[in-house]
């Protein structure tokens, strides 16, 4: 099901294959979407300077599992309109509880399915929050101990 609302959209992912994924994905399911990419944190400055951005989708890899908080949350201030979401390939129970106080809109796990990645984006674009399923429960089991 698309969507008629614009998005504006930046994905943030150092994989070129991964991003064009992404943006495969969400092209699929949103008609009006307007998606810009880069491989970095760094470089998503320079597109920032292109225009508004409604949604900031931040990816991290194995390799790169250490968010830069600190250059996150200058994003963020930086870009106050704009809703980030963050997937990471192996979700930190205690970062997901920081991002989410910094402010961060989604979390997904990096293995999640199309559809949830939808939902997601979907979910943040109309205003709410969104967590992974997965993250929620895992996020439950290790508060419940």
């Amino acid at each position: 099901m698309k969507t008629k609302e614009d998005m504006n959209v930046a994905l943030v992912e150092e994989n070129p294959v991964f991003r064009t994924t992404l943006r495969a994905i969400l092209n699929r399911r949103f008609q009006n979407l307007a998606p810009l990419e880069t491989e970095s944190m760094e470089s998503l400055e320079k597109i920032m300077q292109m225009g508004i951005f409604d949604i900031i989708i931040i990816g991290f890899s194995d390799e790169q599992s250490e968010i830069n908080e600190s250059a996150l949350k200058m994003a963020m201030e930086k870009n106050p309109f704009s809703a980030f979401i963050v997937y990471a390939s192996t979700p930190d129970h205690k970062q997901v509880r920081s991002l989410i106080r910094m402010g961060v809109k989604g979390y997904l796990p990096k293995y999640a399915c199309a559809d949830e990645l939808v939902n997601c984006v979907r979910t943040v674009f109309s205003g709410n929050p969104y967590l992974s399923p997965q993250i929620l429960v895992s996020l439950h089991h290790t508060t419940a101990y």
